[in-house]
C-alpha cells in the first residue's frame, strides 16, 4: 500500500506572508522566511552556527596538531564537515521552499540524519577529548604557548553541546514525522 505524505494544516499559509515586507508591499514572496523563527528553524541556524565554530577552529588551531593526533582529528572533522554541508542544505530548502519543509520535516530522513549526527558527534567528540588529554596536553605542558590544546578543548566540547541540539532536532523531527506537532 503507498503511502501518502500529507502537508501539516499548519503549513497552508497565505501567499501573502511569505518575503520581506518593505513600507506596504511584500518582495521575494518565493522565500519562506518566517521558517526561520520557528523552533526547527532555530535548531538549524543553531547547527550552522555552532558546526561553522567547530570548522573554523579546526582549520584555524587544529591543522598543526593533525598528525599528532591521527584519527581523531580527521573523524571530527569529517563529522564536521558531513553535517555542516546537509544541514545547510536543508536550511536552503526550507528558506526556499514552504513545501519542501513541508515534505522533508515529516519524513523519516530528517528523524534519521539527526539521531546519526547526534551520534557522530558524541562519537567524535569523545574521540577528540581522549586524543588531547593524552597527546597534545604533554606538549602544553612543555610549551605553554602551544594554541592546539585549548581550541581542541573548546573544540570538543563544542561538538558535545552541538550533539545535544541535534538530539533535539531529531526529537523534534520524530514528533512532526509522527504527527504529534
Amino acid at each position: 500500500m503507498p503511502t501518502v505524505v500529507q502537508i501539516p494544516a499548519q503549513q497552508h499559509q497565505s501567499r501573502q506572508r511569505h518575503g520581506i515586507k518593505i513600507c506596504c508591499c511584500r518582495v521575494c514572496t518565493c522565500l519562506h522566511l518566517e521558517f526561520l523563527t520557528t523552533k526547527c528553524g532555530l535548531l538549524k541556524v543553531f547547527e550552522l552556527l555552532l558546526g561553522s565554530c567547530c570548522e573554523t577552529i579546526l582549520i584555524q588551531f587544529g591543522m598543526p596538531a593533525a598528525s599528532e593526533m591521527g584519527e581523531a582529528f580527521y573523524s571530527f572533522h569529517s563529522t564536521v564537515a558531513a553535517c555542516l554541508t546537509t544541514t545547510l542544505i536543508l536550511l536552503i530548502s526550507y528558506v526556499l521552499s514552504a513545501r519542501t519543509y513541508g515534505l522533508i520535516r515529516q519524513s523519516i530522513f530528517e528523524v534519521l540524519f539527526n539521531a546519526f549526527a547526534c551520534f557522530l558527534y558524541i562519537s567524535s567528540s569523545s574521540y577528540v577529548a581522549f586524543a588531547t588529554n593524552v597527546w597534545l596536553y604533554p606538549r602544553f605542558t612543555s610549551s605553554s604557548s602551544d594554541t592546539a590544546y585549548p581550541a581542541m578543548i573548546c573544540v570538543y566540547y563544542l561538538g558535545f553541546i552541538i550533539s545535544i541540539v541535534y538530539g533535539l532536532d531529531a526529537f523534534t523531527s520524530y514528533k512532526s514525522y509522527k504527527g504529534y506537532v
